[in-house]
């Protein structure tokens, strides 16, 4: 490359542009690719080559560890981002008139820079909505009992493959009376409906949706947490959002580390091929009489009971309205995953697990963006496509 940089002899640092980081790992990802369908080729069945899976384990190993250092190269620290906020505190104090003390913790927690470079926006209106509608004023605080300054904490930790950064102040709470309210006139819940916390929560994000009664610069208009939403979904990142009434907001986005490359479980049911990140599985069990059971519940209808814990059983044939080509009726599951989520275990059959690979992902655009619970999809080195399991979502909104 003909790249002009800037170099330090004392420092030994280079600065190179993203892009051209980018395209390195276009490159990596096209490599990967090449090497696996050379591998797979059918061309190969039947020949005798002496030390060929040495070698291919060797080439294999070698691609990986190229891969996980050009995603390293895209790497930057939170703090790139965390320092734009901390100015911002400033402005927020001077037009909500709230004393605001800003706590920040693991800036220095690593992230893909393309990640971290769609962050801002959203981080601003999360601490927008804490100083304007968590943070009490001064003399609210006081009579409650706290100190007139209140506290924001922004934090940032690495878990496995994904970044978790939160958001918690120490102020009023969510109103869960005005929210629920706000939810019934938009037709989310019935009149009757008394919806779980976590539920509940949601709603917030929908667009438009907001229960001030006055429009500000700073909120009231309803896009700001829909604006939030829209960013973690193009960063196949999830939100949750824990409150108590009069201790303040939680509020936590999981983003992986790099959208580039994921390491995954490459699962088949009936014709269709699945990817799930390794992180989230817990275990692999085939099922014996007994340890599956129908049960008569308004959330599910298959159980899987295992060393004494009951863990809810999500069909992806019927997820997917049976667009896997699995038959439904099956009696017992060959094979279950088990998975771990934010809101407990969940266990999923399939037929066949059939490999572990770091795949190249690609995100779902056009009409693909419709389809549920996915963060994209995975090219497989045998030409064939695999659809990314988000989970999380298939714990959320499986109607099981």
């Amino acid at each position: 490359m003909n790249a002009a940089v800037e170099s330090s002899k004392d420092t030994g640092l280079v600065r190179v542009s993203s892009d051209k980081i980018g395209r390195l790992m276009d490159l990596v990802g096209e490599l990967s690719l090449s090497v696996s369908e050379t591998v797979n080729s059918p061309d190969l069945e039947g020949l005798e080559l002496a030390s060929f899976e040495t070698a291919v384990h060797r080439l294999t190993m070698i691609v990986r560890e190229v891969q996980d250092v050009a995603t390293e190269l895209r790497l930057v620290p939170l703090d790139d981002v965390f320092k734009r906020l901390r100015r911002m505190v400033r402005e927020l104090e001077r037009q909500t008139h709230k004393k605001v003390n800003l706590v920040v913790e693991g800036a220095d927690t690593p992230i893909d820079k393309m990640v971290a470079d769609k962050l801002y926006d959203p981080l601003l209106h999360v601490l927008r909505n804490s100083a304007d509608h968590g943070l009490e004023g001064p003399e609210e605080r006081v009579e409650a009992g706290k100190s007139e300054r209140g506290t924001i904490t922004l934090s940032a930790t690495q878990i496995g493959s994904e970044v978790r950064i939160t958001v918690a102040d120490d102020g009023r709470g969510l109103n869960r009376e005005k929210i629920l309210k706000r939810a019934r006139e938009r037709g989310m819940f019935g009149p009757d409906e008394e919806p779980e916390p976590s539920v509940l929560w949601r709603a917030i994000f929908e667009p438009g949706f907001s229960t001030a009664e006055n429009v500000s610069n700073l909120s009231g208009r309803g896009v700001g947490m829909d604006v939030l939403n829209t960013t973690m979904n193009q960063l196949r990142g999830r939100i949750t959002v824990d409150s108590e009434q009069g201790k303040g907001t939680r509020v936590s986005l999981h983003i992986p580390v790099s959208l580039a490359f994921l390491d995954c479980i490459i699962l088949r049911l009936g014709v269709q091929l699945f990817a799930v990140p390794v992180d989230s599985v817990a275990e692999i069990v085939r099922p014996t009489n007994g340890e599956v059971t129908s049960i008569s519940a308004e959330s599910y209808r298959e159980m899987l009971k295992i060393r004494g814990n009951h863990i809810p059983v999500c069909r992806l044939d019927e997820f997917y309205n049976g667009a896997t080509g699995e038959k439904p009726d099956t009696d017992l599951p060959e094979i279950l995953v088990v998975f771990n989520t934010d809101t407990g275990e969940i266990a999923i059959p399939v037929d066949e697990v059939l490999d572990r690979q770091q795949v190249v992902m690609k995100p779902l655009t056009g009409r693909l963006m419709n389809v549920r619970a996915s963060f994209g999809c995975a090219l497989l080195g045998t030409g064939e496509v695999a659809l990314v399991l988000d989970c999380e979502r298939i714990a959320a909104g499986a109607d099981i």
